[in-house]
């Protein structure tokens, strides 16, 4: 019987940016290449995280499908941001990230936690019933940049990002053109061993 090995490959990331500030027509990279979490061409999502205040949030555009071939989907994802300031945080505070996991496509329909499915400001009442990415914890830089801020299996092929900056004293920049979010499908497989 042969050997095999179960390893992983990348499959297409998701990336969450402002596609009428992010460089090249939104599909990146950074303006500075060393902040990009990029890999490959990924599938573009409005968010609009401009000016976005203390203690208040944004959510993305939902989802075009996630499948990759028919209905089946990678189900385990890793979420990374690269994230910037108007001014320099305090060490310590931090970003939240969710997701509003959908079975319908159309934006208005099949949202948790009070998610529009579109692009715009967020109540964050509803985050509790959103699925919980995990937290970027800030240093005292303009820039932040975390490759893994949490890892989700997504239950649809749908859905929308919720980020809210619980940092309690520095909106996010007014000018989008570093900061991103990317989402990359980790899939797994089999090959024969070496």
């Amino acid at each position: 019987m042969a050997t095999q090995e179960q390893l992983q490959v990348y499959g297409t990331q998701l990336l969450f940016a402002d596609v009428t500030d992010f460089p090249n027509s939104g599909a990146g990279p950074p303006n500075t290449a060393a902040n990009s979490l990029i890999i490959g061409s990924p599938t573009k999502v409005q968010l609009d995280l401009t000016d976005v205040a203390a203690a208040a949030a944004r959510q993305s555009d939902k989802t075009a499908t996630l499948a990759q071939t028919g209905a089946a989907w990678p189900r385990e994802w890793v979420f990374g941001a690269c994230l910037e300031h108007v001014a320099t945080p305090t060490a310590g505070e931090t970003v939240e990230f969710y997701w509003n996991a959908s079975p319908n496509s159309t934006p208005a329909t099949g949202n948790s936690g009070g998610a529009s499915g579109s692009n715009g400001a967020y109540a964050v009442a509803g985050k509790e019933q959103l699925i919980w990415i995990g937290a970027m914890v800030l240093t005292a830089n303009v820039i932040n940049i975390e490759s893994q801020i949490g890892t989700i299996w997504l239950p649809y092929l749908y859905g929308s990002l919720i980020v809210v900056n619980t940092s309690p004293t520095k909106a996010f920049h007014s000018v989008m053109d570093e900061t991103h979010v990317v989402a990359t499908p980790i899939i797994q497989d089999l090959q024969a061993a070496a």
